[in-house]
């Protein structure tokens, strides 16, 4: 077969994106690869995404909006993975767009030249009008899959595997391995990928930007839940089971399952800080709460030890996730933290992330 005849679905959840649908189809339908799908699944939006959505559905036969259930991106998903035909399954967000028209064909190209599962690109972010380069892929998958590098940075430090945007997916190993989206409240696609990193997949990296994630500040990954906690241990939870479920070793794939609860205490505990006006006490209760959950206890105690960190590339994270977690382990929750809160005040946690100082 033809690398030509293999069909993309690009799949879309949509929830009022009246804003930004229009040039995040156009820059789809530009692309130059034309054996594709676009599945546009409505999620109730209370704007004109509808209409507009319709309008491009009538010009253009590859368009297709389906009704999604109203569950939130993660199910919408789902739903739109049921009426995928393509071979190969790309995830685009209602307010993003693809900057290069060639990003189809080279997905493809990579994927039927290797036999990858997952295609991955580089992606740039768009904050406030301003486009930021972000961490390449080199930084990590030059580790090869099975390190602990690969996955703590991949995930983690840097990020990119998080994310369901900017990939190309083989839709038979997504099936073959039962991968779907959980019903949860965000960071579904963090789950979902992980799931696939456990199932084996293999990946290849391209070296071009193929993707622009836009700082949307109405979207569920902007928005802070007072379920917060409970929806980090339920993802937390659902990997272990999942490791357990496909008989992996715990040693090997555990880290997925430490680093979500570290990185997840110190989101939650900066956001804590920020609600309640600069507030330790309020860091100082989630903290406890993410300390004294049993699943929480064996993390830290873990990370405490020190073990894997050693094999990470990035001294830094190497420092400050034992020193974190040592403090977990002794319930040291008020000096801890004074730390987050000094790590906020001096923009540590920018100076790490993907894109750096933001503003």
């Amino acid at each position: 077969m033809k690398v030509l005849e293999k069909k993309i679905s690009v799949i879309i959840p949509v929830y009022n994106a009246e804003k930004y649908i229009s040039e995040t189809l156009d820059s789809i339908i530009k692309q130059s690869y034309k054996n594709r799908e676009i599945i546009l699944v409505e999620n109730g939006s209370k704007d004109r995404s509808s209409d507009i959505i319709q309008e491009y559905e009538e010009k253009y036969q590859e368009i297709h909006m389906i009704k999604g259930v109203g569950k939130g991106p993660g199910s919408a998903r789902n739903r739109g993975m049921e009426f995928a035909s393509g071979e190969y399954i790309i995830f685009v967000d209602s307010d993003d767009y693809l900057p290069d028209t060639d990003i189809f064909d080279q997905y493809v190209h990579a994927a039927e030249q290797t036999d990858a599962d997952i295609v991955v690109s580089n992606y740039a972010r768009l904050w406030d009008g301003k486009l930021l380069s972000t961490v390449k892929t080199q930084s990590f998958a030059l580790s090869g899959p099975l390190s602990e590098d690969f996955c703590f940075q991949g995930f983690f430090s840097v990020g990119t595997l998080s994310y369901v945007w900017g990939k190309l997916y083989r839709r038979s190993f997504l099936e073959k391995n039962q991968i779907t989206f959980t019903d949860i409240t965000y960071a579904e696609d963090k789950l979902f990928n992980m799931q696939c990193y456990v199932c084996e997949a293999k990946y290849i990296f391209l070296q071009e930007q193929g993707y622009v994630y836009r700082k949307n500040k109405e979207s569920i990954s902007w928005s802070y839940h007072p379920d917060s906690t409970a929806n980090w241990f339920k993802i937390a939870n659902t990997i272990k089971l999942w490791i357990q479920k496909n008989n992996k070793d715990m040693d090997m794939y555990g880290g997925l399952v430490q680093y979500t609860l570290f990185f997840a205490s110190f989101f939650d505990g900066k956001m804590e800080y920020i609600k309640h006006k600069n507030s330790l006490w309020a860091v100082r209760k989630v903290l406890k709460r993410y300390g004294q959950e049993p699943l929480g206890r064996e993390c830290f105690l873990e990370l405490s030890k020190g073990k894997k960190l050693s094999e990470l590339k990035q001294y830094l994270w190497r420092f400050i996730i034992k020193g974190f977690a040592e403090g977990m382990k002794h319930q040291w929750y008020m000096l801890l933290a004074g730390g987050i809160k000094l790590l906020i005040d001096m923009k540590v946690d920018e100076r790490l992330s993907d894109t750096g100082f933001r503003e």
